[in-house]
This record gives structure tokens, sequence and C-alpha cells, in this order.
């Protein structure tokens, strides 16, 4: 088995950008970097933030769309001449350029997949709410003929797809014909920050969101839920970090629905910042129509922090026993919800999670993915 020397990542987005392809893309060009691995970055953007220990190119998103997927297919192709192997943060914007470039090259191009291009884009357009399994069991990927064709041209390129779920392989393997013995799944890391239980809150009681604002983390389904939660205990509030799209569309709602008292938005996403927010918080709540591997859950179990997320998520698997409820039901989420304003539920809640003894670091997730890209 070959030595890593140089590997180059590709990636939609990067830092200040929030996202999953942004945190775990900076994450683990670190934790290369510091293995003795030779670094360097492609993404999207240019007011990105540059680490010292590795090399970041961006290609501007003011060129016209084709232009600047040839501009960045041009930069990983001169990246990757000298490069070991090609790992890729999605499935077309960063991943058909790096398919591309390992074809050419000889290369070795591992993708990891941790949401879906289609059902966001979907979604995000102003279609119906649906799920991501409901997206694909009602053939709705159809709606993007060309794009969906593009697609399963990238994925059928690949060396390998790392999913961080079964939840969302199995969807692929299902509709996009994918090979079982090419689709690994390799799991986002979980660290336990607390090891004790925090007291129960009287005033006020925080409930917190965190992410970007767009169409797809079901906000406006989260205000009318919120607005029900008031109305047994007045002491709550709810908190939404995150920058997004939506933001003036859920300011404007905010105000119609006589919530500016109690609902506060920020955009301070510095990551102490957050763990702060999370630590001082009552609950945590995420009601996204699906999350394949929610970042913001898994850091808020971290903090041993209840917890009430969408049922359409795969890291039910991982962490049976928690408070899911159906993103798409307001009823659901509204229920799940109120068990937490019981003093004795929310005990029992939260001495479960802090009994969540599974880990994995960022040395072990750089470790799974550098026997795949060998």
């Amino acid at each position: 088995m070959k030595q890593i020397r140089k590997l180059v990542l590709t990636t939609g987005i990067f830092p200040p950008d929030i996202g999953g392809p942004a945190f775990y893309t900076r994450e683990l060009a670190g934790e290369f970097s510091r293995k003795g691995i030779k670094v360097e970055v492609v993404t999207y953007g240019k007011k990105i933030l540059k680490p010292k220990e590795y090399k970041i190119s961006g290609v501007s998103r003011l060129w016209p769309a084709g232009l600047r997927q040839v501009i960045y297919f041009w930069k990983v192709l001169a990246r990757a001449k000298d490069s070991d192997a090609i790992l890729a943060f999605d499935s077309l914007g960063a991943g058909l350029p790096a398919v591309l470039a390992g074809k050419i090259l000889g290369k070795k191009v591992v993708m990891r997949l941790g949401g879906d291009f289609l059902w966001e884009k979907y979604i995000e357009s102003g279609m119906e709410k649906v799920t991501m399994a409901e997206f694909y069991s009602k053939g709705l990927q159809q709606t993007y003929p060309i794009l969906n064709r593009l697609i399963i041209f990238t994925l059928k390129r690949a060396d390998f797809i790392a999913f961080t779920t079964n939840f969302q392989r199995d969807l692929f393997i299902k509709y996009y014909g994918l090979n079982f013995n090419k689709t690994p799944v390799i799991s986002n890391i979980f660290e336990k920050k607390e090891r004790g239980v925090a007291a129960y809150q009287d005033n006020p009681k925080i409930i917190l969101w965190t992410g970007r604002f767009i169409k797809l983390k079901n906000l406006d389904f989260l205000l009318k839920v919120f607005n029900r939660l008031i109305k047994h205990d007045n002491n709550l509030v709810l908190e939404l970090i995150g920058d997004g799209p939506e933001e003036s569309h859920l300011i404007d709602l905010i105000r119609e629905m006589g919530l500016s008292r109690k609902v506060t938005i920020s955009k301070n996403l510095d990551e102490k910042f957050l763990f702060n927010q999370i630590q001082r918080s009552y609950f945590c709540i995420l009601p996204s129509l699906s999350e394949v591997s929610p970042n913001f859950a898994l850091r808020c179990l971290g903090f041993n922090k209840p917890i009430v997320l969408t049922q359409e998520t795969g890291i039910k698997d991982q962490f049976p026993g928690l408070l899911y409820a159906d993103p798409l039901k307001e009823d659901s989420f509204f229920i799940a919800a109120l068990r937490l304003l019981d003093r004795n539920s929310y005990d029992n809640y939260q001495k479960f999670i802090a009994n969540i003894r599974h880990e994995k670091t960022w040395q072990d997730l750089a470790e799974e993915y550098l026997q795949l890209l060998k």
C-alpha cells in the first residue's frame, strides 16, 4: 500500500461559509497536514480563510455558471498533477472536476457525501416540502434530467464514495445503481466535551438552533412550534444562529407572529461562541426536512445537551433513543419538545445522553480516509 505524500481536497464551500463540507474540509486538511502530508484545497469563493498549514485557492462565484466550473477544473488539474490522490466533498460542483482530473491524470478519487445536491436544489427552488427519502421514492430527481445524468456519471467514476450514514448510502445504491463494495460508510466525528449534566434551567430557557438559513432547515415550521410552546412556558426564548438567504424572510415572519421579543438571530459563527451557547441553552432543536449526519446535533450530544431532532436523519441508527419527531407534522415536534418542559423528563433524557460513550476523533476520521486514498 503506497504512502500518501500529497492530497488535493476539492470542496464547494470553505470557511467562513458554513455547512458540513466547509467544516470537514478544513478540519481534515489540518489533520492530514499534521501527519506530514502536503495538502492543497480548491474551493469556490474568494473571501476564504487561508490557514498556514496548507495551500488553498478559490474560484470566484462572480464567474458565470459553466465557465466557473471550467476554471475550477483547470485549477484541480494543475494541483493534482503531482498529488497521490484527490478527496472531493460533494457530488457535482467539486466532485465532477475531481473525477475528470483524476481520470486524465490516473489519480485515485474518493468522494465524501454528507448531503444531496438535487434534493437541496428542489427544496430551495420553492417546490413542495419533501424529505430526502420521499424525493427519490417519488422520482423527483428526474425534475433535473441533465444534472441527474451528470451526478450518475460522476458517482460511477469515483473510486470510492464515502457516505456518513447508511441512510444516504442505501438511497444512493437503490436510485443511482452504485456498487455496494465501493460505498463505505465513514461516520462523522463525535467527541464528548462534557462528562456530567447541567442543572435544570428556570429562567430564561433558551431553545437553540444553529445552521444555514435555508428552506430545507424548516425554520418557518420551527417558529410555529415555538409559538405553541411559549403558551406553556413564557420563560422560553428561541435563539437562531447562522446565515443564509432565508434570513430576511425569517425576520419578517418573526415580526408578523409577534415574536420579536422571544426570538433572537445571531450571525456569530465563532466556534467558541457556538460551544458556549450550546452549554448555556436549555435544549437544542433541529426540525430539518432531512439531515444526513448533522454536526449541530452531534455537538449538542457532545455537551450532553437534550435535543429534539428530525426523524429523517441518518444518525438514528447510531443514536437510538433520542427524541425524534416528524418534520412534516407540527404536532409531532410540539409534543416531543413539550416533554422537555417537564423537569423529570428533562433530567432523565439528559442522563440518558450523558451515558452515551461512543467517541470518534479527527485522528480516527483522517486514518479512515487515508486507508481509502492509499
